[in-house]
């Protein structure tokens, strides 16, 4: 049985690692089996989560893991795709990883209030010897990370605004169409998934979330990946 090593879920939502929901939503969606392991990014060996055990191997890196599974598909996810498409997806895919994805973080530890809700929390579901400093440490670093970025505790208001520019953008470019590229979903989609869920269905309301929720293709969109992948889990 194949092992996905990942967080905890929290936040009323699968994972609150964009990065782990984009491999378990890509497991789920090829219908491959495989036992969830609670681990934590200091048993990684690139000290990373997600990763998965897979006989004798293991994988880090969620490009990575779907790229070990997808060389044994028939049909591999993106096998009709032109290259000019697979060049945007790359591009949209490093816009979400690498810019989303900082919003996401100043959601719950940036924005004052949703530290308030998401620190007790946090502090909860990990080892009570880094419930101190050690949390401490990880948030001063991101708050760090954060500033450089323009996003500071201090101006909610302008840091959630780049990420509703970033949101209403990819909203553009799903448009009116089922996926990312037609009627059927692709890599590009577990990404996207990931983090658009990350921001609409966590359980803690900010601007962005807000934001989120009105643009109706976009929650649309999250319902359609959802069926296809985390509600089977459920059934």
């Amino acid at each position: 049985m194949i092992e996905l090593h990942q967080f905890r879920p929290v936040l009323g939502i699968p994972n609150a690692s964009p990065f782990c929901m984009k491999a378990e939503a890509y497991l789920l969606y090829r219908d491959i089996p495989y036992k969830f392991v609670s681990s934590s990014p200091r048993k990684s060996p690139s000290k990373l989560v997600p990763f998965i055990v897979d006989g004798a191997k293991t994988v880090t890196d969620t490009e990575a893991i779907m790229d070990h599974f997808e060389a044994g598909q028939v049909q591999p996810l993106d096998a009709d795709l032109t290259p000019r498409q697979h060049a945007v997806a790359r591009m949209i895919r490093q816009l979400v990883e690498q810019d989303l994805f900082w919003q996401i973080t100043y959601m719950r530890w940036g924005d004052p209030a949703g530290w308030a809700l998401f620190g007790p929390i946090l502090k909860a579901h990990i080892p009570r010897a880094m419930r101190g400093p050690a949390v401490y440490m990880i948030r001063r670093h991101l708050l760090i990370q954060m500033r450089r970025r323009g996003l500071r505790p201090d101006d909610t208001a302008a840091a959630y605004a780049k990420g509703e520019i970033m949101l209403d953008t990819l909203a553009d470019f799903l448009g009116g169409s089922e996926f990312s590229f037609g009627e059927e979903p692709g890599r590009l989609d577990m990404t996207l998934y990931a983090f658009i869920a990350n921001i609409i269905d966590q359980d803690h309301q900010n601007p962005l979330q807000d934001h989120a929720r009105s643009l109706e293709n976009l929650t649309g969109y999250c319902d359609r990946m959802k069926r296809l992948t985390f509600a089977k889990a459920v059934k």
